[in-house]
C-alpha cells in the first residue's frame, strides 16, 4: 500500500473511534444499581467560545410526532435531542445561542393553538453575536450593552418545528435571568435572578413581566423578597402548582410561598428560613395521600455553598415540609435524606450535591441529579409516614436506583413519563463533562440497597432546634471539614 494511502487509511481508522458530538456513543459502565443501564451518552459540540458539553437544565417536547429532550448548556445552546427511540438518541438540531445558564422552560398559549414555545435564559454572559442573538434584533430588539456584548434576560423560541428553532422574543432583565418560570396559562414570566447579598443592584425581588405581545412584553410587577442573612435573599428558582394559584420560590437564604392568583399581582403567603439549610436552591410542591386524607408538602433541595468544590460527598441534601392548609402559613418540617455515601468526590470541580429535580407524584418517584453523585431514583411514596404526631408510620424516602461515573458532574436528572403498566422509564441525566447521558430504570430489578439517610419528624424538629443528634451525614460532613 502506498505511504500517502496508508496515512489515508490511518486517518480514516483513528476518525472512526472519535466520539462525534451529537451522536450517541456506546453505552459505557460505571458505577449503578442493579436495575439500572447506562444506554448512550451525547456530546455537545463547542459553540461561541465555549468547552465542549457543560449540560445544564433540561426539558421535554412531543414535537410533530416525535419525542425531544432539550438540554440547555453554558455557551453551546439549546440541544433539541430526538428521543423517539431513547436507544437511539441523537441531537436533531441546536438552537443557537451563546448565553451562560441556558435555563429551559417549553409552554404553549391557549392564544396560538399548535405551537410550542421554549424559554432559554442568560443571566452572567451573552455573546451578542450568536444565532439568537442576531433573530431578536431582527424582530426590533435592543440586544447590546454598551461594550458590545449582549444583553442578558430570557429568549423565547419556537419550536413547533424542532429542526429550525427561531427566537420570537427577547425579555431583557439587567440583573440577568438565572431561572425563570412560565404561569401555567402561558402569558406571564417570573423571573428569578439569583443575585447575591453583595449585590448592588437594588433590593430584591421578583420581576413579572406580561409576555402576551412577545413583540412588546412588559415588565408588570416587581414582588419585593424579605431581606435575610445569608448568602443572598433574591429568587433563584421558581415553581407554580400545577393550577397556578401558588407559586414556590427557593430565594437561597429562604423559601417563599407566593398566593399567584392573580398573576400580574402576586403577594407573599408566607417566608420562612432554616438553619439546616445551606442553600435554597429548588422547592417543589407533591401531593400525597396520608391514610386517605389528601396532603401538601414542600420538597426543597439544598444546594450546598452554591455547589463550591468540597471535596467529599455528601453534601446539601433534601428536606421535607408539610403546608396543607393553615401549615403554609408556618409550614411543619417533617423529614430529610440524602444519599449514603461517605467518600471524596472524584470530579475535577470536588462537588457532590443535591441539584435539580423532578417530581412525578402520582408514580411517587423523585429523580435528582447529585453532580459527582451522578443520578439518582428516590421512591417518595413513604414521605407521608410523618403526619401523626411524633409517630413515624413509615420509613420515608428511599433511594431505588442510582448510576454516576468517576467524571460525573450531572446538573439535571429528569424523565418525560414512566410506564403506568411496569413502572419503567427512561432517566435523562445533563451533565457539565459529559453532556447528556440516557439511563434505564427497571422496575422489576433489584432496587438500589443503599438507600440513604431518613431523619424522622422528631429527629428533624429535634435538629431544627439544635438540640437532638445530628444525622450521619452532617456527622461525617463536621469531622471532614475539622479535619481540613
Amino acid at each position: 500500500m502506498p505511504s500517502a494511502l496508508k496515512k489515508a487509511f490511518l486517518c480514516a481508522c483513528i476518525l472512526a473511534l472519535v466520539p462525534l458530538p451529537g451522536h450517541a456513543q456506546v453505552a459505557e459502565e460505571g458505577d449503578h444499581s442493579p436495575n439500572m443501564r447506562h444506554v448512550a451518552n451525547i456530546g455537545y459540540e463547542a459553540r461561541n467560545g465555549g468547552t465542549p458539553n457543560y449540560g445544564t437544565d433540561i426539558e421535554f417536547a412531543t414535537l410533530e410526532g416525535r419525542n425531544y429532550a432539550l438540554g440547555g448548556s453554558y455557551e453551546n445552546g439549546l440541544q433539541i435531542v430526538d428521543i423517539t427511540d431513547p436507544e437511539q438518541a441523537r441531537i436533531a438540531s441546536v438552537y443557537d445561542c451563546g448565553v451562560t445558564q441556558g435555563d429551559i422552560q417549553v409552554f404553549q398559549r391557549k392564544d396560538m393553538p399548535g405551537r410550542t414555545f421554549v424559554t432559554y435564559t442568560s443571566d452572567t454572559f451573552g455573546d451578542g453575536t450568536s444565532t439568537c442573538y442576531q433573530e431578536a434584533a431582527a424582530l426590533g430588539f435592543d440586544v447590546l450593552k454598551a461594550n458590545g456584548s449582549g444583553k442578558n434576560g430570557t429568549f423565547i423560541a419556537e419550536v413547533t418545528n424542532p429542526l429550525e428553532p427561531k427566537t420570537v422574543s427577547f425579555v431583557e432583565v439587567a440583573k440577568g435571568s438565572h431561572n425563570q418560570t412560565v404561569h401555567p396559562k402561558g402569558r406571564y414570566l417570573y423571573n428569578s435572578n439569583s443575585d447575591l447579598i453583595t449585590s448592588a443592584l437594588g433590593k430584591p425581588a421578583i420581576e413579572v413581566f406580561d409576555i402576551g405581545d412577545f413583540a412588546n412584553p412588559k415588565l408588570v410587577a416587581e414582588l419585593a423578597l424579605p431581606i435575610r442573612p445569608g448568602l443572598g435573599t433574591e429568587s433563584h428558582d421558581i415553581t407554580f402548582n400545577n393550577s397556578g394559584s401558588r407559586a414556590y420560590s427557593a430565594a437561597l437564604s429562604q423559601q417563599v410561598i407566593i398566593n399567584t392568583q392573580k398573576p400580574a399581582k402576586p403577594s407573599i403567603v408566607s417566608s420562612f428560613v432554616d438553619p439546616t439549610i445551606n442553600v435554597f436552591h429548588q422547592s417543589d410542591p407533591v401531593t400525597l395521600n396520608v391514610d386517605g386524607y389528601k396532603r401538601e408538602f414542600l420538597i426543597i433541595e439544598d444546594e450546598f455553598v452554591g455547589a463550591l468544590p468540597t471535596g467529599q460527598c455528601p453534601n446539601g441534601g433534601v428536606h421535607v415540609y408539610d403546608i396543607t392548609g393553615v401549615n403554609e402559613l408556618n409550614p411543619e418540617k417533617v423529614g430529610y435524606w440524602n444519599i449514603n455515601e461517605v467518600r471524596p468526590a472524584t470530579d475535577d470541580g470536588m462537588r457532590c450535591t443535591a441539584h435539580v429535580f423532578d417530581i412525578h407524584s402520582k408514580e411517587g418517584i423523585m429523580t435528582i441529579a447529585f453532580y459527582n453523585g451522578g443520578v439518582r431514583v428516590v421512591d417518595i411514596s413513604g414521605l407521608v409516614g410523618v403526619a401523626i404526631g411524633e409517630t413515624q408510620i413509615s420509613e420515608g424516602m428511599k433511594q431505588i436506583g442510582y448510576y454516576q461515573f468517576p467524571d460525573s458532574d450531572t446538573w439535571a436528572a429528569k424523565t418525560p413519563e414512566i410506564d403506568p403498566a411496569t413502572g419503567d422509564f427512561y432517566l435523562y441525566g445533563n451533565d457539565v463533562e459529559r453532556g447528556m447521558d440516557v439511563y434505564h430504570f427497571d422496575s422489576g430489578k433489584e432496587k438500589a440497597k443503599n438507600q440513604g439517610r431518613f431523619m424522622s419528624p422528631t429527629e428533624a424538629k429535634l435538629f431544627l432546634k439544635g438540640v437532638g443528634p445530628l444525622p450521619t451525614n452532617y456527622k461525617m460532613f463536621c469531622l471532614i471539614q475539622n479535619q481540613k
